[in-house]
């Protein structure tokens, strides 16, 4: 059996120049590899970016309208009555009793309040007396006048003596009318100590308590009379026209809300109020009811039609640019948007009222307006809401 031989130290192995092709092969693969993909990224740096297709901003829109509208306006004012005359004595003294208060039902003919009696029934007594005085002489007048007729019949007397006996009858006959004048007069004076009330009403104010002196004609009551009653309220002068144009206005109170009363305006002062620079007016109320009291907030509603026609657009479909309102109006043959300024005439809680710029029929954004650029590309959509 032959023997294997060895392989002595420091001696070439015959896979030696195999194992070394090996890697110079694998050397040569890696730098083409690197080389490619270092061509594929300059190629990918140097090419153009591929154009990003523009997605036109979805809107809604609506056309617009126009037409002549009734227009609301509202004031706030005071329930009055339209008479509420001052009561007063028409003779002077000490008040000695008043009988009712502030608030007080009275009917016409109810005694309010009298003055201290006992000077006017001194004054009437000395009025009687002296009325029975003037009563005697006449008598005694009228005697001796017939006296002196029958002596001049006799010729006992003188024409003129008998003249003279009528004078004095006549003279008797004076002063027996004057103190009858003064009898009634005093009568009245008495009468005049009790103040009664002329017609029924409310007592809206007291002036005068007992025991005070008061003058002839000082109010002690100011008496409001219910039959009739009225708003009062301060309009602005710029507004003063549209209420004397108003072809409906109706009233409501404050504390019957969506109750309606029928009205008219009464009167409207020439003058303007020098600190609140408006004009009073009164708007009597047609049919009050026992509801409306005075002194309650009321709100007069004037309603007219106006003048021009006017479209009404959503407050979200205005916006301002340039210190000028402007809408965003839709043209469908671009299918694009553009700004146009409108005259903006007034507002509510949700919506304009536009009298000029855009015309009917024309289409403008109602909502998202303050992203949108003049000439941009939209598309519409439909209102999901009912």
């Amino acid at each position: 059996m032959k023997a294997e031989t060895p392989m002595a130290e420091g001696s070439e192995s015959p896979l030696t120049p195999l194992l070394q092709r090996r890697g110079l092969v694998e050397s040569f693969l890696k730098i083409v590899l690197l080389a490619c993909g270092s061509l594929v990224l300059f190629l990918t740096a140097c090419s153009e970016p591929k154009p990003v297709a523009e997605i036109p901003r979805p809107v809604q829109v609506m056309t617009v309208t126009y037409a002549n509208t009734l227009a609301t306006a509202h004031y706030s004012g005071e329930v009055k009555v339209r008479h509420e005359p001052a009561l007063s004595f028409q003779v002077q003294g000490k008040l000695a009793k008043r009988l009712v208060d502030v608030g007080a039902v009275v009917k016409p003919g109810q005694l309010l309040a009298t003055l201290d009696p006992p000077d006017y029934q001194l004054n009437q007594a000395e009025a009687a007396a002296q009325l029975n005085a003037a009563q005697a002489e006449l008598s005694q007048a009228r005697k001796d006048l017939l006296h002196a007729g029958n002596l001049l019949a006799q010729e006992l007397t003188s024409q003129a003596s008998f003249e003279r006996r009528e004078d004095a009858v006549r003279a008797a006959e004076a002063r027996a009318a004057q103190a009858q004048a003064a009898l009634g007069l005093s009568t009245r004076k008495s009468a005049y100590a009790e103040l009664h009330a002329e017609q029924a009403g409310v007592i809206a104010a007291v002036e005068a308590e007992s025991g005070q002196v008061v003058a002839a004609g000082q109010t002690i009551f100011r008496l409001a009379r219910t039959e009739e009653k009225e708003v009062v309220v301060n309009v602005p002068e710029n507004h003063l026209e549209d209420l004397q144009n108003a072809s409906d206005i109706k009233a409501s109170l404050w504390a019957r809300p969506g109750f309606f009363y029928a009205a008219k305006i009464r009167e409207i002062s020439p003058g303007v109020d020098a600190t609140l620079r408006t004009f009073t007016v009164k708007v009597s109320i047609l049919a009050p009811d026992e509801e409306m009291r005075m002194g309650m907030t009321a709100t007069i509603h004037a309603q007219r039609l106006e003048p021009r026609p006017a479209a009404w657009l959503p407050l979200t479909a205005v916006t301002q640019q340039d210190g000028q309102t402007v809408v965003w109006v839709y043209d469908a043959a671009t299918q694009t948007v553009h700004t146009q300024a409108v005259n903006l005439a007034g507002y509510t809680d949700e919506n304009a009222k536009i009298t000029a710029g855009v015309t009917a029929g024309e289409r403008v954004v109602k909502a998202g307006v303050h992203k949108l650029l003049a000439g941009e590309k939209v598309r519409l959509v439909e209102d999901a809401r009912p």
